[in-house]
């Protein structure tokens, strides 16, 4: 794949909105990026294994994958290529274990960022490095407010459910 392949698509991924305008930015950025196929069925990250890597789904797709606490798996989304979807961000920020299995649907293609390399260009370019951090501290912001809400809403079901 060629590296204005790899940039064309990074511009389209919302991580990168801020910096996406920036060519000699999104350059630094596919410079630490590699390429990795997946076949279907197979599994790209597992739920409680340590990740240091994020990837960009480039072609094809793939599912995630919850296990309840009564050791059931359930799919929570499935994602396309076509969505300009990521998955993994956090991996980008600690070092803590991976909160769901991503399998793919099919034969994939993946643009990969690893940890070290990010924090690499991070601290030799910070105005490349806080600006996706940013982004990605908003997206789990927002998932924790939502998580918030989900709790609430089971608590006042439970409260309910007590009542009557």
């Amino acid at each position: 794949m060629k590296q204005n392949e790899i940039i064309d698509k990074l511009k389209k991924i919302p991580l990168f909105a801020e910096i996406c305008e920036n060519d000699e930015y999104m350059n630094e950025v596919s410079r630490i990026c590699t390429i990795r196929k997946f076949r279907k069925d197979e599994k790209i990250i597992v739920e409680g294994d340590i990740g240091s890597e994020m990837f960009i789904v480039y072609d094809g797709a793939v599912e995630i994958i919850k296990r309840s606490r009564a050791g059931d798996d359930f799919t929570v989304v499935k994602l396309k290529a076509e969505y300009n979807v990521f998955f993994g961000e956090m991996a980008l920020i600690d070092d803590d274990k991976r909160s769901a299995t991503v399998l793919a649907l099919e034969d994939s293609i993946f643009i990969v960022i690893d940890k070290d390399d990010f924090e690499k260009l991070g601290n030799r370019k910070p105005e490349i490095g806080l600006p996706i951090t940013r982004v990605i501290l908003k997206t789990l912001a927002s998932r924790l407010r939502k998580t918030n809400e989900d709790v609430l809403t089971l608590f006042d079901a439970l409260v309910n459910e007590i009542k009557n």
